[in-house]
């Protein structure tokens, strides 16, 4: 039976941090607005399936405000399985957002778009916010280093205003879609045909010292597609998005790779790709 009353939905998936800072921010924004957001963490079994309970049959007039990192170029997979497998919407909204570690921001937030629009939400608002690169908390200097910065917050303070003033007065024209696809067209076509497996054969090997283990648990906790068990002992499951967090966060070592080596080639590709402006919103 479908729900009568108007909600905001906040639902994220954050390996790194970034966007859960990015959703916190929408929150924080909506709820001085004097509404009730209801929040959701994509890497939370539990969560994700009360969200789906909201999402089932969403009220007309609800907005979900769904974010994701950009990996490869796209959304994370979890962002993908939850926005494929939404049941259509009548009268709602949904204003996608990303953050991305500066080298580029892809073509995920025109992707979340489609899917979104695809589904009978009505795209409402949409921003791409700059944040520290996941992989590069070894460099000298990190990609993004401390971003998302107060500038950062402001913009994404600024969108929540605008879509919430437009669905309060019940005045919506959605977002032109083609609007988010502002990557060169030139570069579209690579960054549509890149893909975290393409990535998984690029990226330095992590290695496993079993050894080293104590089975501890953060990296399990840590891990937000929950592709790490102790069965007989520790090991990396292929649903693993390279988000890094076992390598950072293990306290013995026993899961091993050296990013720094990507440091350059990182650094040199984002700055062939110049993208500008680095934060934007959609509104």
């Amino acid at each position: 039976m479908e729900s009568t009353e108007k909600r905001n939905i906040v639902a994220f998936c954050s390996p790194a941090g970034s966007t859960r800072r990015v959703a916190q921010v929408i929150t924080r924004a909506l709820k001085g607005l004097g509404e009730k957001p209801m929040v959701f963490d994509l890497a939370d079994r539990v969560e994700l399936s009360d969200l789906h309970v909201y999402l089932d049959h969403p009220a007309p007039g609800s907005c979900l405000y769904i974010g994701s990192p950009v990996y490869a170029c796209h959304p994370v997979p979890p962002v993908v399985d939850l926005l494929s497998n939404l049941p259509r919407a009548k009268g709602s909204y949904a204003v996608p957002f990303v953050t991305w570690g500066m080298v580029t921001s892809g073509v995920a937030l025109h992707e979340m778009a489609t899917m979104l629009d695809e589904r009978g939400y009505r795209v409402a608002g949409a921003a791409k916010v700059a944040a520290l690169h996941s992989l590069t908390w070894q460099f000298a200097s990190p990609l993004g280093e401390g971003r998302p910065d107060a500038g950062d917050e402001r913009l994404v303070e600024e969108m929540v205003e605008k879509v919430n003033a437009k669905l309060s007065a019940n005045h919506v024209h959605p977002l032109c879609l083609q609007d988010l696809n502002y990557q060169p067209i030139e570069a579209q076509a690579v960054m549509r045909e890149a893909n975290i497996g393409g990535a998984k054969k690029a990226l330095p090997p992590r290695q496993v010292h079993k050894e080293l283990c104590t089975e501890c648990g953060i990296c399990v906790d840590a891990c937000p597609v929950h592709a790490i068990t102790y069965e007989p002992y520790l090991q990396l499951g292929p649903e693993c998005i390279l988000c890094g967090n076992c390598v950072r966060l293990c306290p013995e070592g026993a899961i091993e790779a050296d990013f720094s080596q990507m440091e350059r080639w990182l650094k040199d590709r984002a700055e062939q790709n110049a993208e500008r402006p680095l934060t934007q919103i959609f509104v």
